[in-house]
């Protein structure tokens, strides 16, 4: 009798401990409700460019044009950007540079110079896939515009303002047509 009072004894203290462990991880929940959870991957903010992150940096862009190219030497970023049938059109092309402007210039510390290049990727003539030059642009760091006009570089026309045109340093490899 003696052995399953102990018995008793023992597995009630049991189920007793296994329920207060059981409540313990709930009544910290309500104790701490600003509690957040916490992600297990977490994108880690670019603060320097470099062939490892390249494509990371530049996908987290989210651009409205699509990346054809892009290499990064001796703090120098080059992007080649598609546009299709060779149509200049400044809202877009100026929204994504200024998306990659501030990735290089604000974000970033050691990007010295952003030469990107429009890129026609379908021959207006044949239909055929192509790849010719529609557009250059050559922006540096030391440019003294940057930090008080870059925000309003998306809203820019550079086909209409040659300010802009002088800013970006921007090439027009030939007279193309605008919609």
């Amino acid at each position: 009798m003696r052995v399953g009072k102990a018995l008793l004894a023992a597995s009630a203290v049991t189920i007793l401990v296994t329920g207060l462990l059981g409540v313990l991880p709930l009544l910290g929940k309500k104790a701490n409700k600003a509690a957040l959870d916490v992600a297990v991957f977490q994108a880690e903010r670019i603060k320097r460019i470099s062939s490892n992150n390249l494509v990371d940096s530049l996908a987290g862009l989210q651009l409205g044009l699509p990346i054809r190219r892009a290499d990064w030497h001796r703090a120098v970023l080059s992007v080649d950007l598609a546009v299709e049938g060779g149509v200049l059109q400044a809202a877009a092309w100026m929204s994504d540079l200024e998306r990659l402007l501030r990735l290089a210039f604000v974000q970033t510390d050691n990007v010295t110079r952003v030469l990107v290049r429009f890129v026609n990727t379908i021959d207006t003539e044949t239909q055929e896939r192509a790849s010719a030059l529609v557009a250059a642009a050559d922006i540096r760091r030391t440019d003294e515009w940057l930090p008080a006009e870059l925000s309003l570089l998306s809203k820019a026309d550079p086909f209409a303002e040659p300010i802009w045109r002088e800013r970006l340093r921007l090439t027009l490899a030939g007279q193309k047509k605008r919609p």
